[in-house]
């Protein structure tokens, strides 16, 4: 297929950023997706550290030490219980909300080639003109007039084509131009709150993390005491 020459530079910037934003989104979206497995696995294994630590208290002969070790399961139970939220988050707030996106931007890339090849059907269409014309030309010259109006009714039709064509290829490229803006404005807006919103669901999870910790430094100084 002919290589398109592009002569708006919108879109040939256009097209730099949507393979450059696909290229990125996968990327991002491998990253999630193994960060969801190891969240979960790591909540999984917080609840088995929960649990050693609460039996070992039960144990624990030393009434503070005892008391200290049931403390730390208490402690590592909520861990469990945050680490168990976020991979969800993981999951739902962020990862699925990046393949969406990913579709989006792959969809737009899709209508992006569609564009060239309305673009190659119009060259195919002129070249296929140019060659009648031509050969009309040829027939003028050596008076063969018996074929020249079977070839000006298929020239007239290859015009009416090439129009078309034509008219086809304005149009997919005004719709476009049209709903990229819409995407830029309004979807991309949409990703940035969807994850500040994430983000600070994080934050949420970790703050509670570290109230934990400073609630249970108490009851190690005791065992100190």
């Amino acid at each position: 297929a002919t290589k398109m020459e592009e002569s708006d530079q919108w879109f040939e910037e256009k097209t730099v950023m949507v393979e450059n934003l696909e290229s990125q989104l996968r990327k991002l979206h491998l990253a999630t997706d193994a960060m969801v497995e190891f969240r979960r696995a790591l909540a999984g294994h917080t609840y088995s550290v929960a649990k050693s630590f609460s039996a070992l208290g039960l144990t624990e002969e030393n009434t503070k030490l005892s008391a200290a070790l049931d403390q730390l399961g208490d402690v590592f139970m909520n861990n469990q219980k945050v680490y168990d939220q976020q991979w969800k988050d993981d999951l739902f707030l962020l990862s699925e909300m990046v393949y969406d996106y990913l579709g989006l931007v792959t969809a737009i890339k899709d209508v992006l080639n569609e564009r060239v090849k309305c673009w190659q059907h119009c060259q195919a269409v002129q070249k296929d003109l140019n060659k009648k014309r031509e050969y009309k030309v040829k027939l003028d010259v050596s008076g063969k007039v018996d074929k020249l109006n079977d070839l000006k009714a298929q020239i007239t039709e290859t015009e009416h084509q090439l129009q078309s064509a034509q008219d086809n290829f304005d149009k997919i490229s005004a719709t476009f131009k049209t709903e990229f803006e819409v995407f830029e404005n309004k979807k991309c807006v949409e990703f940035k709150a969807h994850f500040v919103d994430y983000l600070e669901k994080m934050l949420q999870g970790e703050e509670n993390i570290a109230s934990q910790w400073e609630r249970y430094l108490p009851e190690i100084k005791q065992c100190g005491a």
